[in-house]
């Protein structure tokens, strides 16, 4: 799995990078008449003490995301706000692409699965190099097909997301992705990384 936080938002007039919780307290201090506390950005964490997360929707994210697997994108695609830009089966060739297996699997299972993705992968190559569409032959592909994409999100849909898909009752694949996303945005922004938790961690009677 590969995972790369390659943008985030940054006020016009800083050069070479900021937090972008500057943005988040600079928008969070209209709202109040207040001044910005750009050390440790008061007014933005009484709002999201509060549940006054609209204002985390100034700052925006763009994450790379390589080596998962379709099912952990059709999980992604759940969450509405992210913004998506996903390699194509309809026109791409997927005849070489690699595949996800759940690293619970028993070596048994292991087998099963390995020769269950090869038959899909032939008969898509087969299919393909007959002369039909690659967007009629991906009908064969399952969802441990391999793929690739950019997303995009602002703070709080970033924030909501990760209090689902860091939670332990979460597919293993997505909670690992979003481990590691906490991990690039912690880099940049270690107050959107500390909101970054488990839902039990918001709502310990979830």
């Amino acid at each position: 799995m590969q995972v790369e936080l390659i943008a985030y938002s940054v006020p016009v007039e800083v050069e070479g990078g900021c937090n972008p919780m500057d943005i988040v307290e600079r928008c969070a201090s209209v709202c109040y008449d207040s001044e910005p506390d750009f050390d440790k950005f008061r007014i933005s964490k009484g709002c999201a003490k509060t549940g006054h997360m609209s204002v985390f929707e100034h700052a925006y994210f763009t994450f790379r995301v390589a080596e998962i697997s379709r099912a952990c994108l059709a999980q992604l695609t759940r969450h509405r706000h992210f913004s998506f830009s996903v390699r194509s089966q309809r026109y791409c060739d997927e005849s070489t692409i690699g595949c996800i297996i759940p690293p619970t699997v028993t070596e048994e299972q292991y087998d099963i699965l390995m020769q269950s993705y090869s038959d899909s992968i032939d008969k898509y190559a087969f299919l393909t190099s007959s002369g039909m569409a690659k967007e009629d032959a991906r009908m064969v592909l399952p969802n441990a097909a391999e793929t690739e994409l950019y997303m995009s999100m602002n703070a709080r849909a970033l924030i909501e997301a990760s209090h689902l898909r860091l939670c332990n009752r979460a597919q293993e694949e997505i909670r690992t992705m979003f481990g590691v996303m906490k991990g690039e945005v912690k880099l940049v922004s270690p107050e959107i990384a500390e909101m970054m938790v488990p839902k039990c961690e918001v709502n310990p009677s979830y």
